[in-house]
């Protein structure tokens, strides 16, 4: 009896290899916490989600002919008491696609190209924890996600190029009916890294514009981040942002300095200014504890705000 259920289980398995080496399904994500102040907000210490704790869900299923469907669905919520971080469920993702040697196209919720290609890869902390520097790199103008949008990317010999559009009515543009629209370019090869990003939310006339370019000396990756744009009051940003990254005992030092004006007011009025420092160390592959220092400065800031934050946190993702 035992040998012929062992047969039987042996052809089960060899009819289900072929099957499942056609789709794959991949349970990830992260859990962030720790205990922080924000920079240039009101003395308020207390348990914060790091870089935004989640949990996701992706898969790829092989048509045939070089031709796959893929999906990816991401829910973002808040790990100190569990609560859900937006009012969106799937707020960090929900898209399906086709890739194949043409690229990828797809259609859903996700990050803007401008954003994955010429923004975040200018920030040392990829806009995450208290020293992350969002303000900056965005410009108060740029988003990094858009809900109903098209997408394509392709990538070839280091080039990565994204390209999305979306619908108005789905995004907060106001009044606007233009459909906000997302470009961006990188480059990678060696120690050399480059980055573009451009966007039009459709607020009226506003865009951001982006550059960025990095260099891995190896003793230290130093980058410079360049932007310029309108808001929807048709006022001249601009920001930049120097940054570096080095080893230092097992883990990672990092630092940065940035700042964002508004060129058409008077003595060009500083939208924000601030200084940063971290030291992020990796207990594992998966598992990170981090200190980060953040000084944030602006014009007619709430002299009653903390200009200093920090955090003291542990990553974990899976």
């Amino acid at each position: 009896m035992n040998l012929k259920k062992l047969a039987l289980a042996a052809a089960v398995a060899a009819l289900a290899v072929p099957a499942m080496a056609q789709s794959q399904v991949t349970v990830y994500g992260r859990v962030d916490l720790s205990l922080a102040q924000q920079g240039d907000a009101a003395d308020n210490k207390e348990m914060r989600n790091g870089s935004g704790s989640r949990l996701g869900f992706r898969g790829v299923e092989d048509l045939g002919g070089d031709l796959k469907a893929f999906f990816q669905i991401e829910h973002r919520f808040n790990a100190n008491d569990g609560d859900i971080s937006s009012a969106a469920f799937w707020h960090g993702k929900s898209l399906v696609g086709l890739q194949g040697g043409f690229g990828r196209v797809w259609l859903g919720r996700d990050e803007t190209p401008a954003y994955v290609l010429g923004q975040t890869v200018a920030d040392p902390w990829g806009t995450d924890t208290v020293a992350g520097n969002a303000d900056i790199v965005r410009g108060g103008i740029g988003k990094q996600r858009y809900s109903s949008s098209v997408n394509y990317a392709y990538s070839m010999s280091g080039i990565s190029f994204g390209a999305q559009f979306a619908e108005a009515d789905k995004n907060a543009s106001g009044d606007s009916e233009d459909r906000p629209y997302s470009f961006g370019l990188g480059y990678k090869a060696g120690a050399l890294q480059l980055g573009f990003g451009y966007e039009n939310p459709s607020d009226k006339d506003d865009n951001w514009l982006t550059l960025y370019a990095g260099y891995n000396f190896g003793v230290a990756k130093v980058g410079a981040f360049f932007g310029t744009g309108n808001d929807t009051n048709d006022n001249k940003r601009q920001a930049y942002l120097l940054s570096a990254a080095a080893p230092l005992a097992g883990g990672e030092f990092r630092a940065s300095y940035g700042q964002l004006k508004n060129k058409d007011a008077a003595a060009n009025g500083i939208l924000r200014k601030q200084f940063g420092v971290g030291y992020h160390y990796p207990l594992s592959k998966r598992t990170t504890v981090y200190v980060d220092l953040v000084n944030k400065k602006r014009d007619n800031q709430n002299p009653a705000n903390e200009k200093t934050g920090y955090d003291l946190g542990i990553k974990h993702n899976f």
